[in-house]
């Protein structure tokens, strides 16, 4: 065989192998015009409103006002095509917020679970994203468990966690304290990013830094869970994720603009802050419910047609998408 026939043939198995890892590479198109699931990933379909909240750090008041304002439930069982998406974070109780029992955090995935279970088939209506809270706690309770923790020595094992060099940091995932087999469970297997086909998408802090397909947001690694679980913009906080990371990781999505929580809106210059939620480039909204708003005036929730084409999120109104959690 000579050189030229060897080299053409190997030319031809490159090739074949580029069209093979192509066709590998997922799309949002190519996903059914209806709710999926697929690994972490959801994706919604063009028709139906989404209600969003974020940041609720235990607060049990906060999340009842949320599903009484949106009456989301009882249009869920109504066969209303709505949905309802809580944008992580719903666990721990923050710095100077004192854990008592009944524990707001634990009522919370308790309810949502009760919830899911309740609604049978439409139970996927009411969708409880990964925040950073959520997969420390997880992984945190793991570990404990691994190393011989148990319901009888779980205090002595948490003090000793928070009295190590890095008890501080332990200490604000707390719901260690309180969670059980179930929580474990149930926060091991929630999903992470959900996008619709109307352009929105939505994780709890932030966009990837590193340049991805889609494929890796099904089944990210733990340096990928790292920035869209824990990054804040560098608009408010020095060394964070930039404009452009933003924009390329809606251009991957096929997305049009990005929803999250995680980032308090006091750490939002000025000029950012309106209807007590941020907004950046015209592509990005911050907006927290529970812990991170403002005032009572900074407790937002949002609101989303998945049938509407949105072109910036400058668009987005107080009274129509952005409402106040406590309305005067």
């Amino acid at each position: 065989m000579n050189s030229t026939l060897i080299t053409t043939l190997v030319l031809l198995i490159l090739i074949c192998i580029s069209f093979a890892a192509i066709a590998q590479h997922k799309h949002i198109s190519q996903y059914p015009n209806q709710f999926t699931r697929d690994g972490h990933l959801i994706v919604l379909p063009d028709h139906g409103t989404i209600y969003i909240v974020s940041d609720l750090h235990a607060h049990w008041d906060d999340f009842n006002q949320w599903l009484q304002q949106t009456q989301l439930i009882e249009r869920i069982k109504a066969g209303e095509d709505v949905y309802g998406l809580m944008l992580g974070d719903a666990i721990d109780y923050k710095p100077g917020e004192i854990p008592q029992p009944p524990y707001g955090d634990i009522q919370i995935i308790n309810r949502v679970i009760e919830i899911q279970q309740q609604l049978g088939e439409n139970g996927n209506r009411l969708i409880y994203l990964r925040g950073n809270h959520e997969y420390a706690a997880a992984d945190l309770y793991e570990m404990l468990k691994k190393r011989g923790m148990t319901e009888h020595n779980r205090k002595e094992f948490i003090d000793a966690l928070y009295n190590s060099p890095l008890g501080l940091t332990y200490q604000q995932f707390n719901f260690i304290e309180r969670m059980s087999d179930v929580h474990y469970d149930f926060l091991m297997n929630i999903p992470t990013i959900v996008v619709a086909k109307n352009g929105f998408a939505a994780v709890h802090a932030g966009p990837a830094r590193s340049k991805i397909t889609l494929n890796a947001l099904i089944k990210p690694d733990t340096k990928l869970l790292d920035e869209i679980l824990w990054d804040r913009p560098d608009v408010a906080y020095s060394g964070g994720y930039t404009h452009k990371h933003t924009k390329d990781f809606l251009k991957m999505l096929n997305a049009k603009f990005l929803v999250v929580g995680h980032t308090p809106i006091s750490y939002f210059p000025k000029e950012n802050i309106r209807d007590g939620v941020a907004r950046l480039g015209g592509i990005q909204l911050i907006f927290s419910t529970g812990y991170g708003g403002l005032n009572k005036d900074g407790q937002t929730y949002i609101e989303i047609d998945l049938a509407k084409t949105y072109t910036s999120v400058d668009e987005f109104e107080l009274g129509v998408n952005i409402h106040r959690l406590y309305p005067e």
